[in-house]
């Protein structure tokens, strides 16, 4: 046990996606614009939040949508945005649910 009481876990599982914005092949229906979309839409305030919860609730939103991505997707696009200064993020954001990011703070 770790002293925050999770379960010792090797780096290798906690890593959700390597995916890179650059290695990205987007359907042709969907634009980079339309993933910001869905991802700004849940960052409409100031405060961290996870970045499995932002990737959970745009796929759900996708596929309420019939947009055809996946997670992976959505997760390279956060990080290209984090990248850019469009997002602030906190963690590897690689590992999704150790890491945040939030609206850049003016």
């Amino acid at each position: 046990m770790t002293g925050f009481g999770f379960p010792d876990e090797p780096e290798e599982e906690r890593v959700s996606s390597t995916l890179r914005w650059k290695d990205v092949v987007l359907p042709a229906s969907v634009t980079a614009a339309d993933i910001d979309a869905l991802i700004f839409t849940e960052l409409t305030d100031p405060y961290w939040r996870k970045v499995a919860r932002v990737v959970g609730r745009a796929l759900t939103t996708c596929e309420a949508r019939s947009i055809p991505l996946n997670a992976e997707v959505i997760a390279a696009r956060i990080q290209e945005l984090a990248e850019t200064g469009r997002l602030e993020s906190a963690g590897n954001l690689t590992m999704w649910r150790y890491s945040e990011v939030r609206l850049p703070l003016k």
